[in-house]
């Protein structure tokens, strides 16, 4: 996760540097202007089923894309589905995807950095299996909902195209009790 986190802080002072320096004829974000984004990111997982005595922390990758409006220059609402890549610790695995509906609150830094506050709704599809030499493959699904919370920034590359970087927590609420961290670069679009 540190790996990821210091790549993610790379990139972002290089977006930073680009967005700086690039003269844009940037439009002002107006009351229900729609966006899109997709994005990739690395997240740390750590869950514990004690009833199965199956425990690990490991991390892994990430797929996400999003759909949103902005309801004022402020406050946005967003639409996303999220697919969490395999976890694995030595004969134990975990594998998550869902979709989200959460909310951003935005705060201008320039005219091309915003700071964010995000949190919403998680609502996700879990397979965990473990390997057992004298059973075999021992598996199970969980479904729940949950909240999750977090913060990013946004850099304006143009008019219409921007970067994100957020880093986001999902507390599930199973009797496994799974926590996932994630930190997460997106390319989005405002039409």
């Amino acid at each position: 996760m540190k790996k990821s986190l210091t790549k993610l802080l790379l990139i972002s002072v290089a977006t930073f540097s680009l967005s700086a320096t690039a003269a844009i004829n940037k439009k002002p974000i107006e009351q229900f202007d729609v966006y899109a984004g997709i994005g990739y990111g690395q997240y740390s997982l750590q869950w514990e089923d004690r009833e199965r005595d199956m425990e690990f922390d490991d991390d892994s990758s990430m797929l996400k894309a999003y759909v949103g409006t902005y309801l004022t220059p402020y406050w946005s609402v967003e639409l996303g589905y999220e697919n969490f890549d395999e976890a694995s610790d030595i004969d134990n695995y975990a594998e998550f995807d869902g979709f989200t509906l959460g909310t951003r609150f935005i705060a201008p830094i320039t005219d091309y950095v915003s700071l964010y506050a995000k949190g919403g709704w998680f609502e996700w599809d879990g397979e965990f299996y473990a390997d057992v030499p004298a059973l075999g493959r021992i598996s199970s699904n969980s479904r729940g909902g949950d909240w999750f919370y977090g913060a990013g920034i946004g850099f304006d590359l143009s008019s219409n195209l921007g970067v994100r970087l957020e880093y986001l927590r999902y507390e599930l609420e199973e009797n496994i009790e799974p926590d996932l961290d994630v930190a997460s670069i997106s390319l989005e679009y405002t039409f």
